[in-house]
């Protein structure tokens, strides 16, 4: 079966005020009913301290190096693996993810809320353009930011996915 970039039918893990699973929807209904469950976003800084975001096809926006929501039966670097891998071309090893942060987040939009834990995840090391091999199906491009280019898009409204711009403000940018 072919994979479907955001599929809305793809069975999540929903958790409590604890993070302990207490059951699984579609991501669509835990998007529609509110329902709390679990995100991984990861961000790869190269050596020239420049960081790989991906512009996605849905929306045009900016985003982080790869994010998403991931089955029911992984666990949150699982799912940072294997979103990486599928938006990027890209099979890192475990010990190449760095958690830096775990947050509880909630975003509301007119059609859905989003109401999840999510782990944020770094990756330091050097992977040159022609390594990747982007899924064109959910991502339209991909580029190395410096600081000052980062800033330059920060600043410009309608550019850039609200969460990475609350993730790169809060913690990517001291690494750079």
């Amino acid at each position: 079966m072919k994979r479907v970039a955001h599929n809305p039918d793809e069975i999540i893990a929903i958790v409590n005020e604890n993070d302990g699973i207490i059951g699984k929807a579609t991501r669509k209904e835990a998007h529609a009913r509110g329902l709390l469950h679990r995100e991984s976003y990861t961000y790869l800084i190269n050596s020239k301290k420049q960081v790989l975001l991906h512009k996605r096809l849905d929306n045009h926006l900016w985003d982080h190096s790869s994010a998403g929501h991931f089955p029911v039966e992984q666990d949150y670097r699982e799912g940072a693996l294997r979103e990486f891998e599928e938006e990027l071309g890209i099979k890192l090893k475990s010990n190449e993810l760095n958690e830096i942060a775990k947050e509880r987040r909630i975003t509301t939009k007119k059609d859905r809320k989003n109401d999840r834990f999510f782990k944020l995840f770094l990756v330091k090391k050097n992977i040159p353009f022609k390594n990747f091999k982007i899924d064109k199906e959910e991502v339209e491009e991909i580029h190395y930011f410096d600081i000052n280019k980062l800033k330059k898009l920060l600043s410009s409204p309608g550019k850039m996915a609200g969460s990475a711009k609350y993730l790169i403000e809060k913690y990517i940018l001291k690494d750079l």
